[in-house]
């Protein structure tokens, strides 16, 4: 095993060194180049060095094998090329010798395989970086899956991670990769995750307890006498993948259908359960002839935390209101925007440019994206708005939070499958009310409550200072001002004043009726709440017309 371990150690530097001294080759002859050459150059060399990347990367296996894995589900980390080439390792992995099989599961369960077993089948069927499955028949009959790590997996991820973390700092001197730092760190906590199958089956438990009254969706059952950290026993049920397009013809599944319950599950478990199944490839779900979804693997378990919902929910305020500060004060929520001095100015900036291209050029108004077209974008308006966002600022505003990794390749897992088996579907209509329905959860209203009323004060202390700076340059001739404007700025005063009113006072009469069940209090409460709505509605209103 030690020569082994040499041996990746090896073959991992030399494939490092030989992909660093090739690209730093380049960037040294690409000033001689024309634009044209350089172009092409850089993606010959990008499809080359990719290709002997994701060749290594399947020689060596284990945690490299699961890197490249991950690494495929991130199109927006890596140039194409390299995306392309990973993809391949996401269904190769070698078979481990049956006998390594027996030693492990004997060794977890305490037993004989005759023992624990009426029958266990030697050939897989499935292979991973980290384990395979067997299909097996319990001594009680029932048909199961059983999960098996492979023997000194922990001492081999082990000296994979050091390895690669080592050669990614020294990367880092030469190549700048936004997000990498942070795409390594969350491989690493799935990596720990994925080598204890009692997490996993706790996982497992906790979403199939979420969704146990819907029955468009499976989710295999665990035996728990029959797992440990290094084996998992799983119900064994039988499907199809989900992009199977003959198999749903076959046995009428309406596809449109299909994509719609899996967009619905899926919203269901990200927005309101929290917890939801991280890597929704299709080998991992699949769709039995009555069309029900089945889920597999759960290795990978994302939680939404109660800061990225909240951030979530700031930013639906703040699209509403089109305030600025708003949606500023949600990304810093979930995560996204760093602690820099003056950081909010360069925000700002980013998200004038950003909104101001979006509305003129693209004209998006679903997110169903096969309705862009690419002929509808100017491209030298593109290079524009490049230009003006600078791109020192953007590093110093923008850092890709924990929780948005897992949460983003979900997103971007489930959508594929969607566009596959069902491309004229508008993804955003479908998961919109889902959306809705997480705002106005019990445990959420109070912090949009804390959020609103906050903002609104933040804008009533701010609101008298910014008229009267106002009015004093409009004195000064630096601005010409006209009176309907100031009438407008004052209406929008009274609007917030009575927002704050109005929402104290509701909140106030109805914690009062829980206490007395005063039913006058209830209409108090009621009434208030309707005049702040109103008011909310008002501010709207004007702060559109001043803008």
């Amino acid at each position: 095993m030690e020569q082994s371990l040499k041996f990746r150690r090896k073959k991992a530097q030399s494939v490092f060194y030989k992909v660093l001294f090739r690209f730093l080759l380049f960037k040294i002859s690409a000033t001689f180049y024309s634009k044209k050459t350089k172009v092409k150059k850089s993606q010959n060399l990008n499809e080359s060095l990719a290709r002997m990347l994701g060749e290594v990367f399947m020689e060596l296996e284990g945690l490299f094998l699961k890197v490249a894995q991950q690494v495929s589900t991130m199109s927006n980390l890596l140039p194409n090329e390299y995306i392309k080439a990973f993809e391949r390792a996401q269904n190769h992995s070698n078979p481990k010798p049956f006998h390594q099989i027996k030693e492990r599961v004997e060794l977890e369960l305490g037993g004989e395989l005759e023992d624990l077993f009426q029958m266990f089948e030697e050939h897989p069927l499935g292979t991973a970086s980290i384990g395979q499955v067997h299909k097996a028949i319990l001594k009680t009959g029932e048909e199961v899956a059983v999960k098996v790590q492979h023997l000194k997996i922990d001492e081999i991820a082990k000296l994979d991670l050091e390895l690669i973390n080592k050669l990614l700092k020294k990367a880092k001197y030469f190549i700048k990769i936004p997000g990498i730092d942070v795409m390594f760190q969350e491989v690493v906590r799935m990596i720990q995750e994925e080598l204890d199958y009692e997490h996993e089956a706790t996982q497992i438990k906790t979403i199939s307890q979420n969704l146990k009254n819907d029955s468009r969706i499976i989710v295999p059952k665990a035996f728990s006498h029959y797992s440990t950290k290094k084996v998992l026993t799983l119900e064994f049920v039988r499907g199809e993948k989900i992009t199977n397009h003959k198999y749903a013809i076959d046995n009428g599944i309406n596809r449109e259908e299909l994509a719609k319950n899996l967009l619905n599950i899926f919203s269901q478990n990200i927005f309101i359960d929290g917890i939801y199944h991280a890597d929704p490839h299709p080998g991992n779900v699949l769709i039995n002839e009555k069309g029900q979804i089945i889920l597999l693997d759960f290795g990978a378990v994302g939680i939404l935390s109660n800061k990225m919902k909240e951030g979530l929910i700031i930013l639906m305020q703040a699209a509403i209101l089109k305030d600025e500060n708003l949606m500023i004060s949600g990304f810093k929520k979930m995560g996204f925007i760093t602690a820099t001095p003056g950081i909010d100015l360069i925000c700002k900036k980013i998200i004038r440019l950003l909104s101001n291209y979006l509305q003129s050029e693209l004209k998006i108004e679903t997110f169903n994206m096969s309705e862009i077209k690419i002929n509808e974008i100017d491209l030298s308006k593109v290079f524009k708005l490049i230009k003006d966002i600078n791109l020192d600022e953007v590093e110093k505003a923008i850092q890709i939070p924990h929780d948005w990794i897992l949460l983003n390749k979900t997103i971007a897992l489930t959508m594929g499958i969607t566009a596959e088996i069902a491309p004229q579907i508008d993804v955003f209509k479908e998961v919109k009310p889902t959306i809705l329905k997480m705002a106005i959860q019990k445990e959420n209203l109070g912090m949009i409550a804390n959020t609103t009323i906050k903002q609104q004060l933040l804008r009533i202390i701010s609101l008298p200072r910014k008229i009267e700076n106002f009015l004093e340059q409009a004195e000064t001739g630096e601005i010409r001002i006209k009176l309907n404007n100031r009438k407008i700025e004052i209406k929008l005063f009274y609007a917030l004043a009575q927002q704050v009113i109005f929402s104290l006072t509701a909140f106030g009469t109805y914690y009062f009726y829980t206490l007395n069940n005063n039913h006058f209090l209830l209409y108090g409460a009621l009434v208030s709440a309707g005049l702040f709505i109103k008011s909310f509605i008002q501010s709207i209103v004007f702060k559109r017309k001043l803008n």
